[in-house]
């Protein structure tokens, strides 16, 4: 069923994404949408394509903005498969260690040509010049417009996280995480703090770094520190977390439990609907604070399996040392289940953005995750739910409220960045020959309703870019959704 009526939509979106006018919010009772206006947010990679959307990037990864300079930087993990085949929209020269690539936007958010600023060095053998970034994914950008990286990257014996100077063009590494981790859970706070994860280390690590981990930096404030190079690791170096400053301090592992939660879970650990615990994740990744006062906070932290979760983390500054003094794992089932949460991002009203990476596009992958998800939640579960975007609101009494944004569209979801504006979202799908996506919210701070549009790109030669190519950027309007509408739309096929 779910396959048959998808089909019909796709061919109906044809015909009408493109042109049909936005509508307005609906009022209770919901209308019910049809399948052309539905279409976009169901297999929204899909229709982007058959829209003309320039669909040949490779794993875009994390997003960050400086509202200074209204520059847009994107984490392109590799150039290469459609990015460097000589054909379609864009024809780079293939580098297999990836680039961030930055696009000015103008007064209403818009962004009009990207291109890369900063490459990797590829060597022989199939390796990246440890002093140059390797398949960048995390991204943040501090307060003094300094451009974090942390790597994802087999392409290094040890992945770094990196700072980058754009107006400098400086670059200098600051951590190296354990032989076999990746970085993850970059974030620097208002006040500095660095927040700064690994997930799936080596096993043969010495305790405590063959464990995911969520750590912080003590010590060390981000947005105004200086520090000197971290040299590349030797040794037992590279079996643990090295910085250039401050220490790192570990708040939570993966498999330990969650001191306050009501249940008695673990951090990573999933427990079906009937109790029985079905996994310990050992991917922890993104991190959103949400600070709570001057020494007191609250953090999200994502785990990246099938299922997934997130963990709710009350942190307190002890001596100048953050803690962890409770929290709980969030209940997912009611907004169908989540999974494969990757990298995530606080609004610019103070709450979380959870992305969901690789939803089911074919029937045989369904029929592979289908069964754990559905133990998961104790009922049938819903293609449609995951490849989804859902925001995190805490409410007074520490609970969570969690909200689906079906209206966002359901595509391998690295990070959604909500801009200054408040209404425009930039976000990469992290996956092979995939697009760049804008959605812009009906209202500000609500993303519940909007348009959803798909880049359509053009490259030219430019001497500004750091490979000598950038790529001018149209947008094709895909559709305009609401939460309410498509949600049903998706019920409907449960």
């Amino acid at each position: 069923m779910l396959s048959a009526a998808l089909s019909v939509s796709l061919g109906l979106a044809l015909s009408s994404c493109a042109s049909t006018p936005a509508a307005s919010t609906p009022t209770p009772p919901v209308t019910p949408p049809t399948q052309s206006e539905v279409a976009p947010f169901l297999d929204t990679a899909k229709i982007a394509k058959a829209l003309g959307g320039s669909m040949e990037w490779r794993k875009m990864e994390g997003v960050a903005f400086d509202p200074a300079s209204r520059t847009l930087y994107i984490a392109v993990s590799v150039i290469g498969k459609g990015m460097s085949d000589g054909k379609g929209d864009i024809q780079m020269a293939d580098n297999e260690c990836g680039g961030i690539f930055a696009a000015q936007l103008d007064a209403d958010m818009n962004a009009a040509r990207i291109m890369p600023v900063l490459v990797g060095k590829p060597l022989s053998g199939g390796v990246c010049d440890e002093n140059a970034i390797s398949e960048p994914d995390n991204l943040f950008l501090d307060s003094s417009g300094r451009l974090w990286i942390g790597e994802d990257t087999g392409n290094h014996a040890n992945n770094m996280l990196w700072t980058y100077e754009p107006k400098t063009a400086t670059l200098k590494r600051f951590a190296t995480v354990p032989a076999g981790a990746e970085v993850t859970g970059l974030r620097v706070a208002d006040d500095g703090t660095l927040f700064m994860n690994f997930q799936h280390p080596d096993k043969t690590n010495a305790a405590p770094y063959n464990v995911g981990t969520v750590g912080v930096i003590s010590g060390f404030n981000a947005n105004t520190g200086t520090f000197g190079s971290l040299p590349v690791p030797q040794g037992a170096d590279m079996q643990k977390v090295m910085s250039a400053a401050g220490t790192y301090t570990i708040l939570a592992q993966s498999g330990q439990p969650i001191v306050g939660d009501p249940a008695g879970l673990k951090y990573g650990e999933v427990r079906a609907a009937d109790g029985k615990s079905m996994l310990t994740c050992d991917n922890p990744d993104a991190n959103m604070f949400l600070p709570g006062g001057a020494d007191t906070g609250t953090l999200y932290t994502h785990f990246e399996c099938q299922p997934g979760g997130v963990v709710q983390t009350e942190l307190k500054r002890v001596n100048g040392n953050w803690q962890a003094v409770g929290g709980h794992q969030l209940d997912f089932r009611a907004v169908g289940g989540t999974w494969n949460n990757c990298n995530g991002s606080v609004t610019p009203w103070g709450t979380a953005l959870t992305s969901e990476e690789y939803p089911s596009e074919t029937d045989a992958d369904w029929a592979r995750v289908a069964p754990a998800m559905t133990q998961y939640l104790g009922r049938p579960a819903n293609r449609y739910d995951f490849g989804r975007v859902s925001e995190l609101t805490r409410q007074a009494d520490g609970s969570t409220t969690i909200k689906k944004h079906y209206a966002m569209g359901r595509a391998s979801w690295e990070m959604a960045l909500v801009l200054p504006d408040r209404k425009t979202v930039y976000s990469g799908d992290d996956g092979t020959d995939r697009g760049l996506y804008k959605f812009v919210a009906d209202k500000a701070g609500d993303l519940s309703s909007g348009t959803l549009y798909i880049a359509k790109l053009s490259q030219v030669d430019d001497a500004a870019s750091a490979n000598g190519k950038a790529l001018n950027i149209s947008w094709v309007r895909m559709g305009h959704g609401n939460d309410a509408q498509i949600e049903q739309a998706i019920r409907n096929l449960d």
